[in-house]
């Protein structure tokens, strides 16, 4: 990842909660058909030293993947186009250009994959309460018939990345002056898109953070 000193997080903590606020992710690995990623949703360990998931047992990338080879964890978090005429800068001398703003997280490691009865209906478990107890009324896989689950989890594989380096980029115009960030926020608070509300709240904070 490319990371400017003043775009870094490095605050594990601060990195597992946006993991956790993001959900879902790209598994990145490499393999004897070359890179190949998935989309899947993904659990990270309170320490952050682990991440794991499943995939559809038919998708192969797990097959074909070489696990002597670090594998890459990608989570994208909000994002906007930032356009210049949001700078008041742009007023003063004219020396701004679109840019975009966003949130990234990487996680590096090498990945287990896990065939494990047992071991993928434990995630299953954790991964469908993760996402259920925000609900009215909660799903658990025990409303399943059990022979239903356990063809389910037959059709799955798991996989555990022990966390080699987990970094994050905080792009929020912290290159900015206050007053073009405070631009930024009145430009992209006017779209009144929920997409963008996220972002603006994080600018606010990063803008908040600023040393006096």
């Amino acid at each position: 990842m490319y990371l400017p000193q003043h775009f870094a997080e490095l605050d594990q903590k601060v990195l597992r909660d946006e993991v956790r606020k993001i959900r879902t992710g790209h598994l990145i690995t490499m393999g004897s058909q070359g890179l190949e990623a998935s989309f899947i949703p993904l659990l990270i360990s309170d320490d952050a030293t682990t991440v794991t998931g499943h995939l559809a047992k038919t998708n192969e990338q797990w097959r074909r993947a070489d696990v002597s080879v670090p594998a890459l964890i990608t989570w994208v978090g909000a994002d906007a186009y930032v356009s210049p005429s949001y700078y008041p800068s742009k007023q003063e001398h004219g020396k701004v250009t679109p840019t975009w703003n966003y949130i990234n997280v990487q996680a590096k490691g090498i990945v287990t994959f896990h065939e494990s009865q047992e071991w993928k209906r434990s995630f299953l478990e954790q991964l469908i309460n993760f996402h259920e107890k925000s609900m009215p009324q909660p799903w658990s896989i025990d409303d399943a018939p059990a022979d239903f689950i356990e063809g389910m989890v037959k059709g799955t594989l798991g996989f555990e990345l022990q966390v080699t380096s987990l970094e994050g980029k905080w792009k929020l115009s912290q290159n900015r002056s206050e007053s073009d960030v405070m631009g930024v926020i009145a430009g992209l608070g006017s779209l009144g898109l929920d997409s963008t509300d996220s972002l603006v709240r994080d600018i606010t904070l990063a803008l908040d953070k600023r040393p006096d």
